[in-house]
């Protein structure tokens, strides 16, 4: 069996399941491949979220593990899983806002036909990756019909969740940019909502051109939603920032202790 898990330094997520796996003794067992010294590896295998884990070139785990079954997998046993159909959805919407290039792409985009397209990611955070095909496939067009139909719906339902996924996001690489926290005033002067727009376009999901689709700032509909987007992260600025500001002072420190995960 082998298994691949992409990673990046800055994800609190891979971590823990970093330290999971080395607490049990199951690290020699695994490969780590660091999204950010090979992120053409990354897009060559459509990773999209991170931890993403491929067993014998299958994507099982996107972004949310279940680390207790993971380590099942490692120890050689067979894992089957039940599958709610009431619940496909809601497991696709938290895969979705847990991922930043999932979120962000739809929150422009609206457009579920095009996503559920990367039936590797919906698979893997449906739980559907480990069923046998014909299973897997039901439960895919199943949801997919849904999804098409209602995703709109969705969107809206899950609005709150994406808004704070799009400003953490936004503010962390803020961190990453001045190393210390700017005043909200100087990311209003830096960052108008234009460039805050083209931010969101550019970041979700996009590879040079591809996966890009630049809006004109004339769509009336599209800055409404950029806006709302804007104001809920100045809206939320401090308590965010502060939040982002301890979980990459506490990872960073980390991460001097574990260049050891580093490898291919």
């Amino acid at each position: 069996m082998e298994v691949q898990i992409f990673t990046h330094k800055n994800c609190v997520e891979c971590n823990m399941l970093l330290e999971y796996l080395e607490n049990k003794g199951l690290l020699g067992k695994v490969k780590i491949i660091d999204t950010e010294l090979y992120p053409f590896l990354a897009f060559e295998r459509g990773v999209i979220s991170t931890p993403s884990i491929f067993i014998d070139g299958k994507l099982v785990y996107a972004g949310i593990v279940d680390f207790e079954e993971f380590e099942r997998i490692l120890s050689g046993e067979k894992v089957t899983r039940q599958i709610d159909k009431d619940k496909l959805v809601e497991k696709l919407m938290l895969g979705i806002v847990d991922s930043f290039a999932a979120t962000a792409w739809l929150y422009i985009n609206r457009d579920f036909d095009s996503f559920l397209a990367q039936k590797d990611f919906v698979m893997a955070v449906t739980g559907l990756s480990l069923l046998d095909e014909k299973e897997r496939e039901e439960y895919y067009n199943y949801l997919r019909n849904i999804m098409i139909k209602e995703g709109e719906k969705y969107l809206e339902e899950w609005k709150p969740r994406m808004l704070r996924n799009i400003s953490s996001n936004f503010i962390r690489e803020i961190f990453w940019l001045y190393e210390t926290k700017i005043s909200k005033e100087v990311v209003m002067q830096k960052y108008p909502v234009e460039v805050f727009a083209h931010w969101l376009m550019v970041r979700g999901g996009a590879v040079g051109r591809v996966g890009l689709r630049i809006y004109p700032l004339s769509d009336s509909t599209l800055m409404r939603r950029v806006l709302e987007a804007y104001n809920f992260m100045l809206e939320n600025y401090d308590d965010i920032f502060n939040k982002v500001q301890k979980e990459q002072t506490e990872l960073k420190a980390k991460n001097r202790e574990q260049v050891r995960y580093l490898q291919i």
